[in-house]
């Protein structure tokens, strides 16, 4: 009796859709960071590290360079902790009070928004017998989270906002290991001033603290675009957020010293002739106007191409960039292949390393680059090289 032969049920990262994520380009990012601005790195990978992969991402950062991570929830926290991540891990947004015991078990420092928050923290800590490291924020124009000093609005908030962290620091409960703010518009050269403004503001509570011999481990100010910028606003840690995955803050100039991380990959399924006047995809919004060669890619919208790059982005194959025709689909988009050499199976590059930027992508569908990897659905696998 002939043997039936044994059928795979494996099924490929690569066969349809993925993004391709470049550890050793995260690892220059970091090291560029630490470079320019001299100091330690908080590794910020809120939103599943941007789009790239939380855990992934921060166990190859723990054991290349990182100082600390921050996320934006608590959630996310108990993800890298249960994941065997040792670093000291921020969370940047609110967590609720009931939470303190979450907070001790697994070692997480906390933002607290502000002044009541720090004292429902403490009420709920004490009561639950453990004390929860927080870090104080500041709102010194920002607008979000944090105690009020926008000193150049008004300079009486600047002594308010240091009796309520002197009056925090002695809650029982809390221990205060940090304190930051966060800068709005850092990335435009164009308003400088309000980001001198705001850090003139975080300075003035700073020396009113010190002058009470109040001072905290950890203070932090730069974002992505201050570390680039600002160099003169460097404390005792920076925040890497955007950078470290090699994009630049919006509204600033590309200088080519970042590398792109992740590069956003699919199939050809089909390669097919279509006469001249044949329309493409819903809506007809594209005719083919001469006899044409379209190819069929494995990628739509809900794998985190966008739906508004219809008929504007170009899609490299074998080291050519070809137009994309016809609206993308939730699941496909076509590729005017026209006189290409291209095959089914062959890879496509929707946007990354040898295709489009993620800024070129950005421009045109009129958002930030970052939204863009933050886009990229859980159904497209994470496939990480150079590590």
């Amino acid at each position: 009796m002939d043997s039936v032969p044994e059928i795979s049920t494996e099924i490929k990262p690569t066969y349809r859709t993925w993004a391709e994520i470049d550890l050793s380009a995260l690892k220059h990012n970091l090291d560029y960071a630490k470079r320019i601005s001299g100091k330690p790195v908080i590794c910020v990978i809120k939103a599943n590290a941007y789009g790239h992969g939380a855990v992934e991402c921060a166990r190859f950062l723990e054991k290349n360079g990182a100082a600390m991570f921050a996320v934006a929830c608590l959630d996310e926290a108990v993800t890298l902790r249960r994941s065997d991540i040792k670093l000291p891990i921020l969370v940047l947004g609110y967590t609720p009070a009931e939470y303190v015991g979450v907070l001790a078990a697994y070692d997480i420092e906390q933002t607290m928004v502000d002044l009541s928050h720090a004292v429902e923290l403490s009420n709920a800590a004490e009561k639950a017998g453990v004390t929860v490291k927080i870090h104080v924020t500041l709102d010194t124009g920002m607008g979000r989270f944090g105690l009020y000093a926008h000193g150049h609005v008004n300079k009486e908030c600047i002594s308010k906002a240091i009796n309520d962290i002197e009056r925090i620091c002695g809650m029982k409960g809390i221990e205060v290991v940090g304190m930051f703010t966060h800068f709005a518009v850092a990335d435009s050269p164009f308003r400088m001033g309000f980001t001198f403004d705001q850090y003139s503001s975080y300075m003035a509570v700073y020396d009113g603290l010190m002058s009470r011999g109040i001072r905290f481990k950890k203070c932090h100010v730069s974002n992505s675009a201050a570390i680039l910028g600002h160099p003169d606003f460097h404390f005792d840690y920076v925040r890497e957020g955007i950078i470290l995955y090699g994009m630049y803050p919006d509204s600033m100039p590309c200088e080519g010293a970042l590398r792109p991380v992740m590069t956003l990959k699919a199939r050809v399924a089909q390669v097919r002739d279509l006469p001249k006047g044949t329309s493409i995809s819903y809506g007809r919004t594209y005719f083919t106007k001469r006899d044409m060669q379209s190819a069929v890619i494995t990628a739509g919208y809900a794998d985190g191409y966008p739906r508004r790059l219809s008929n504007r982005g170009t899609i490299a194959i074998n080291g050519r960039a070809y137009p994309q025709v016809g609206r993308v689909c939730m699941d496909v988009c076509m590729a005017d292949v026209t006189g290409g050499d291209v095959s089914r199976d062959d890879e496509a590059i929707l946007f990354g390393r040898g295709g489009m930027s993620v800024e070129a992508v950005s421009q045109i569908v009129g958002t930030i680059n970052y939204e863009l990897t933050c886009l990229v659905t859980g159904r497209v696998p994470r496939i990480y090289i150079n590590g």
